[in-house]
């Protein structure tokens, strides 16, 4: 089963070779009705539009290109922070994350806060103090911090990003790219406590007295995410900004099971260089949807009245069922039950998986072009040769 927002609630293996099938687009004019206009509309420095459940590439400008990435830095900052500690540890405020430049909290020195707190001020109201905090609580300094975030962006193939702090104000060799920013978020997506909190437009976060349990203050803190607000679908991101980097942001959006991951740098209208982004990429997978079909295979049987009988049984049951005749090079001739087409993965995914959970049966998703309806009286497609070419995606 897939969450709202298209990742995952449950450890499957996701199909391999899917990226492989769907083309890597990269597309100079925009089509949708919506927000009509070409590329060169765009403000931004650069920009990276993927599928966040296959990875497909739907549009990218200097997607490779090193440039100062602001306070989406964070979101590495997140990822490292998670990772190597429990959200209700606290951590103390030490003075030279007390004397960070803003955006930031107003934190004083000793005072203590909860890593869950302090990922919420740092993710949804971009506070410096805050990452700093988590940064020497973690890396025991800011440098140790940093090259710790670097070696988790490379580790999720992020080869073109370099941090030198956790919070993103410029500096010599911080640098990140589109793409790289994209897919560390699409990554970040993927666990609960990330995603969760990137959703949440309200916090109320506690700070505590040096030396003891006692709260001193609660702050309310407003997400700056604008998509949370005025954007159907959005799930999440994180904005960044900074005189060099100018207006950043990278996030997700989600539209009929489908969830896409933007990342845009260096932009001068961010938010409408967001919604169109966005906008583009919609119209762009439904459009692609017409061009591609995805058959759950659940059966293979070399006697054909086994294949129809399976057929019928299966097909009571609501679903569109047939059976495909396939003669492979020793010439043995197998009779494959499958139901589809679907035009999404994730409709097909959901079948295989009911499937498994209430018959026991092992299916498989294979990926072809949409079947042209030439069947014969007996529910068989005549030209499943052409199917049989399509890539083999294991669930």
């Amino acid at each position: 089963m897939f969450h709202k927002g298209g990742w995952p609630s449950l450890k499957v293996n996701r199909p391999l070779a899917l990226s492989a099938v769907l083309a890597v687009l990269t597309i100079p004019v925009f089509a949708s009705s919506a927000w009509p206009f070409s590329a060169k509309q765009l403000t931004a420095r650069a920009a990276f539009l993927m599928n966040a459940a296959t990875g497909a590439v739907l549009f990218q400008r200097n997607a490779e290109l090193g440039l100062p990435p602001a306070s989406t830095t964070k979101v590495v900052t997140a990822l490292v922070a998670l990772e190597h500690k429990q959200l209700h540890d606290h951590l103390p405020v030490s003075r030279s994350a007390s004397e960070v430049t803003s955006l930031k909290l107003g934190l004083r020195p000793g005072q203590t806060m909860s890593v869950q707190d302090l990922l919420y001020s740092a993710l949804l109201y971009s506070a410096n103090d805050a990452s700093v905090v988590l940064a020497e609580g973690i890396g025991k300094s800011v440098e140790g911090f940093a090259e710790m975030m670097t070696q988790k962006a490379r580790q999720l193939g992020a080869e073109n990003s370099h941090f030198t702090n956790p919070h993103g104000l410029t500096a010599p060799g911080h640098y990140s790219t589109a793409k790289d920013l994209a897919l560390i978020f699409n990554h970040a997506m993927k666990i609960p406590a990330f995603r969760t909190i990137v959703q949440t437009k309200w916090k109320k976060v506690d700070l505590f007295a040096a030396g003891k349990m006692k709260r001193v203050k609660t702050l309310p803190l407003r997400n700056k995410n604008r998509l949370l607000w005025n954007y159907k679908g959005a799930i999440g991101g994180k904005t960044g900004y900074t005189r060099a980097a100018r207006r950043c942001f990278v996030g997700a959006a989600t539209r009929d099971g489908v969830t896409l991951v933007v990342s845009v740098l260096g932009s001068r209208n961010l938010w409408r260089d967001t919604k169109r982004l966005f906008e583009y990429g919609f119209q762009k997978v439904q459009d692609s949807n017409s061009s591609v079909a995805f058959m759950v295979q659940i059966a293979s049987f070399r006697d054909e009245e086994r294949a129809k009988s399976l057929r019928n049984k299966i097909a009571k049951g609501g679903y569109k069922t047939s059976v495909h005749r396939f003669n492979p090079q020793n010439g043995d001739t197998a009779y494959r039950v499958r139901i589809g087409p679907y035009t999404q993965w994730i409709h097909a995914k959901k079948v295989a998986r009911k499937l498994e959970h209430k018959r026991g049966m092992k299916p498989m998703i294979f990926l072809t072009s949409p079947p042209t309806e030439q069947v014969n009286h007996n529910g068989e497609h005549a030209n499943d040769v052409r199917l049989e070419k399509a890539h083999l995606l294991r669930k």
